[in-house]
């Protein structure tokens, strides 16, 4: 099928075409003509702004549709309304699974392997891309008890009192949630679900969003490789302390040599990065993504140059987050063993029926960016932190990664990072200096573009899933969890 949308006004790259009889021009007016239509032309930079749009409107079209199970209508009018406006051509192929986005002479395309999701062809066409897995091989995923309460199941019994929390009040928060009160910087909240005491004790959807669809969390998925760091560390076979085992740093004369496992996770590895979501030929990050690093990004980020000495800087980079999905990657002997891994040690314990990890064209995770589940089960993630790394009496991170991961990095402003995952600390010497001023100290969260969110608040055994397509304007999410925080005290003022 193709769907196309050719607004009257086209992108910059588009030239547009004028019909009828042209008047004969006179010299000076034909001069200038030339003169205009040379100027017109794409430049090299044009066409690689334009590769970018083209490279995120087919993945994110791809993803959308062969894993969320959304209508391509709907896709095209939330995420990529503003592509459509700029005159891209969108063709999707139930037969190929592809999804293409054209305009201007270029064009990029997606393809999407089931259990793997979608991948943005690069150097690589899609009939080799399809021979990299097998899917006869892979591991099925776990589904939850539809009887059993979550999380050990999937059914959850909503009721209007819970002990412990004042649910007029969590009703009122999450209402607000979902208001629309500025019509110039929309909230979009697609889903929110409240864990309290180790259950689901609300949750909303915003149509044709519901419990079943898995949705995009983009950087949570950095707290994912953190638990697949985890994981490989309790398995021998990597370890915080050592120098990263990346090839090309191993030369005895090499700076970057310096650099650790623990470095990497902190993001204090010194390496220039450029995390700027702009349209811009000189952000690393959407480079990585949809540019000529979109091939290999892990390769991307390991090649760039050291800024400051390892440890010293924190700079917040998903080049360094593909990194470590690199290292974990040639830790494995097959390209199946590896695909298999995070479904087998993780997601098949916790019951993830529904999250699917995407990979690049080399065969490594994106685990920066590329992770589709269900809110529900975006909410195991947090719940397995919440337990200490437990899940049904069975140890699956490591003794003490937990307390690891949310130790603030010291390079890190306010004690706001640890391992991959955002802190609430503040500073040593003055702790009520932290980035959330007024919510507990020991919250931390995953957190994603576009307002993706899973917040753990240990003190108040709380976790606050958001989830939504918020471009502008406050985080939604902390007026929520501030709501359900009062709600817990609330009911149990001491």
């Amino acid at each position: 099928m193709t769907y196309r949308c050719w607004p009257g006004a086209a992108i910059l790259l588009l030239l547009s075409a004028c019909g009828g009889e042209p008047a004969t021009p006179t010299a000076a007016e034909a001069d200038q003509t030339d003169r205009d239509a040379e100027a017109a032309q794409p430049t090299d930079l044009d066409r690689v702004l334009l590769g970018f749009t083209l490279g995120s409107t087919a993945k994110r079209l791809c993803s959308s549709v062969f894993v969320s199970g959304r209508t391509v209508a709907h896709v095209m009018a939330e995420e990529l309304r503003g592509a459509a406006a700029q005159g891209l051509s969108f063709d999707l192929s139930e037969d190929s699974h592809t999804a293409t986005a054209s305009a201007a002479g270029q064009s990029a395309t997606a393809l999407h392997r089931p259990g793997l999701g979608c991948t943005l062809l690069a150097e690589t066409t899609a009939d080799a891309l399809s021979a990299q897995f097998d899917a006869t091989t892979h591991p099925a995923a776990v589904t939850p008890s539809a009887t059993a309460l979550w999380p050990e199941g999937n059914r959850v019994a909503l009721e209007d009192s819970a002990p412990g929390i004042d649910m007029a009040a969590v009703q009122a928060a999450i209402d607000q949630a979902f208001a629309e009160n500025d019509p110039e910087h929309q909230a979009r909240t697609r889903a929110v679900v409240v864990v309290h005491d180790g259950r689901i004790v609300a949750e909303r959807y915003a149509a044709p969003f519901n419990e079943q669809t898995p949705q995009l969390g983009w950087s949570m998925t950095k707290t994912v490789t953190n638990a697949l760091t985890g994981l490989l560390v309790t398995d021998g076979v990597l370890e915080l302390d050592a120098p990263a085992p990346v090839v090309e740093w191993q030369a005895q004369s090499e700076a970057r040599r310096e650099i650790t496992l623990d470095h990497l996770l902190q993001m204090s590895s010194g390496l220039e990065f450029s995390e700027v979501y702009t349209a811009d030929a000189g952000s690393d990050v959407v480079n990585m993504l949809y540019g000529t690093g979109a091939h290999a990004m892990g390769a991307y980020a390991a090649a760039k140059p050291l800024a400051h000495a390892p440890g010293s800087h924190w700079s917040y980079a998903s080049g360094t987050t593909n990194l470590l999905s690199a290292i974990h990657r040639q830790s494995f002997v097959t390209q199946g063993a590896y695909f298999a891994f995070p479904r087998e040690r993780l997601f098949n314990k916790l019951k993830m029926a529904s999250a699917v990890l995407e990979p690049d064209e080399s065969g490594a995770f994106v685990g920066s960016s590329y992770m589709y589940a269900t809110p529900r089960d975006w909410a195991r993630v947090g719940l397995l932190y919440l337990q200490d790394g437990v899940w049904e009496g069975e140890r699956l991170l490591p003794e003490g990664w937990v307390d690891y991961s949310i130790t603030p990095a010291p390079a890190a402003p306010k004690g706001g990072y640890g391992a991959h995952i955002w802190l609430n600390r503040g500073t040593p010497k003055n702790p009520e200096d932290r980035p959330q001023a007024g919510l507990p100290a020991d919250l931390y969260h995953l957190s994603g573009h576009e307002g993706q969110n899973v917040v753990v608040v240990p003190s108040k055994s709380l976790i606050v899933v958001r989830m939504g397509l918020t471009e502008s304007g406050p985080r939604v999410v902390w007026e929520l969890v501030r709501g359900v925080v009062e709600a817990v005290e609330l009911a149990d003022p001491a």
